[in-house]
């Protein structure tokens, strides 16, 4: 309105009702191809009006349908809002669960940042565990991962006792922890991936990828980056194993082990099943009726 240009819904809307006019026409012709020309203009009138006016009480059906559903809307997000406020006004209330300070959202900033640190230094103990030696027996990977563990904790224990020597406070402390933390996770992933990238399964894999590429393309230079990033790939795929190897080694005893549960089963499958359950059996007569019967 304020530009002067053709508005796009009022010309669609003008397209709507010109197209509206030409059906009614159309419908008039096709029923009553005898009335005169002023008695067919008043038949496409009336139709045409009867026909707005059908579209009028539907659009209006539809506006109050449109606003009793926004009004159920608005009360059921009046509802998630006050819940959403009452989760979140609890959460806030939440003692820390490490240290036990109130109204710390169940966890403080200092044990949040040393919790973090925390699973950091065990994942970088777990990296380091994974290449430092073969991953074939379980107890081995346990006895060098808790090495590992321990070599980590006390690198970090010393530079937050020199951090707490030289009077940081321990928000600052608990940060410079887990900033370390993360720091030695990605050294050790660095190291590990550097040292499994010359492995015999990596150089195979990029030898192999390098003869395919080139025999292909026929082009050194792609075959050589096609190569790199098979042995990038064979890289992490060996870390991913080794990992879940050394998981297995990190993960507690279970409760009880095979041997019990091959007894157990063995138990239950020598316990006789006559008191469980009954087949009854067929008289003798029974049987040579029945046999005569077939």
């Amino acid at each position: 309105m304020d530009t002067g240009l053709v508005c796009l819904s009022c010309e669609l809307l003008i397209e709507d009702r010109r197209a509206l006019r030409h059906q009614v026409v159309q419908a008039v012709a096709a029923e009553l191809p005898r009335l005169a020309p002023a008695e067919a203009q008043a038949e496409v009138e009336r139709r045409l009006s009867r026909e707005v006016a059908v579209r009028a009480a539907r659009d209006a059906v539809r506006r109050e349908r449109a606003v009793v559903e926004r009004a159920r809307r608005e009360v059921v997000w009046a509802q998630q809002r006050e819940e959403l406020a009452a989760s979140k006004a609890e959460l806030a209330a939440r003692a820390c669960e490490e240290c036990g300070m109130p109204e710390a959202g169940g966890l403080c900033l200092v044990c949040s940042q040393t919790r973090t640190a925390r699973e950091a230094v065990e994942q970088a103990a777990q990296v380091a565990a994974a290449v430092s030696g073969a991953v074939q027996d379980l107890g081995e990977v346990a006895g060098r991962l808790a090495g590992c563990r321990v070599r980590l904790e006390r690198e970090v224990g010393r530079a937050t006792e020199r951090l707490r020597r030289e009077g940081m406070p321990e928000a600052a402390v608990a940060w410079e922890s887990r900033t370390l933390a993360e720091q030695l996770l990605r050294a050790e992933r660095t190291r590990a991936m550097d040292a499994l990238l010359g492995s015999a399964e990596a150089n195979a894999e990029a030898e192999r990828v390098f003869a395919i590429e080139r025999a292909r393309r026929g082009g050194q230079l792609q075959a050589r980056a096609a190569a790199e990033q098979a042995r990038q790939r064979s890289a992490e795929l060996l870390l991913a194993q080794r990992l879940g190897l050394v998981h297995a080694a990190a993960r507690p005893p279970a409760s009880e082990g095979v041997d019990g549960w091959r007894k157990r089963l063995a138990a239950l499958a020598a316990r006789p099943l006559d008191e469980e359950i009954r087949v009854p059996q067929p008289a003798a007569g029974g049987c040579r009726e029945a046999v005569s019967a077939a």
